[in-house]
């Protein structure tokens, strides 16, 4: 029965109220959840619309006494349509182009640090489903990781959120490295043996990589990489 309602569903996600394609959005993500044969054969038609909205930004400034603060209103949106790419990616998979999927991927890889937390999770995926195109785009995303771990406070959070949501931002990205270093060959790639060397310079990564490792139960000699080359 819902079946024949699904062409309807599907134009919500074009409309022009952010709150209209945003409650679509949840909808979307609840379906991929939990009935994805509803939407598999509308892949096509979804993705577009799914991929356009992680690239929308709607930012203005906040007057608060004295201070001004940004806002983005489409932010909760594009936290939806991540949301949404998770849950395909768990389940609808095998009907994505990677590559494009993978282009988003890196677009949230630079986002508001909710969104960046949901990218590593993707990427986690990724690594295990299919190393080869992580492999592929490894440039675009280590530097964001690189980035992510030299930010400071400020630089991810600028209104004053708890120190201790960065430093989990920056475990998370960790974990993204741990997991990277364990794809077959990686040893020989120049990228990621580059990137390793700064990681291991820096006291405060080098310090997240074993507290990892360890949480982990995971040795440097358990990674393909060695981490002393």
């Amino acid at each position: 029965m819902l079946r024949q309602y699904i062409g309807q569903f599907l134009k919500l996600l074009k409309d022009e109220d952010l709150a209209v394609r945003r409650m679509a959005l949840v909808t979307l993500n609840s379906t991929a959840h939990n009935k994805p044969a509803l939407i598999r054969e509308h892949m096509d038609e979804i993705l577009p619309d799914l991929y356009k909205e992680t690239t929308i930004k709607l930012k203005r400034e906040v007057e608060m006494g004295p201070f001004k603060y940004p806002v983005d209103d489409a932010l909760d949106n594009r936290k939806a349509a991540f949301e949404c790419m998770y849950t395909i990616l768990q389940n609808c998979i095998d009907r994505v182009n990677i590559f494009q999927f993978l282009k988003h991927i890196e677009i949230g890889l630079r986002d508001v640090p909710d969104i960046k937390m949901l990218t590593y999770l993707m990427v986690l995926r990724l690594v295990h489903i299919n190393p080869h195109s992580i492999i592929l785009k490894l440039e675009n995303i280590l530097e964001p990781l690189h980035e992510t771990f030299q930010s400071k406070l400020k630089d991810i959070c600028p209104i004053g959120q708890e120190v201790e949501k960065v430093q989990e931002l920056k475990r998370s990205a960790m974990r993204v490295v741990v997991a990277l270093g364990k794809i077959p060959d990686i040893e020989k790639n120049p990228l990621f043996i580059d990137f390793m060397k700064k990681v291991r310079a820096n006291k405060e990564t080098d310090l997240l990589l074993e507290q990892e490792l360890q949480a982990n139960q995971t040795s440097y000699d358990d990674m393909v990489f060695s981490m002393d080359q």
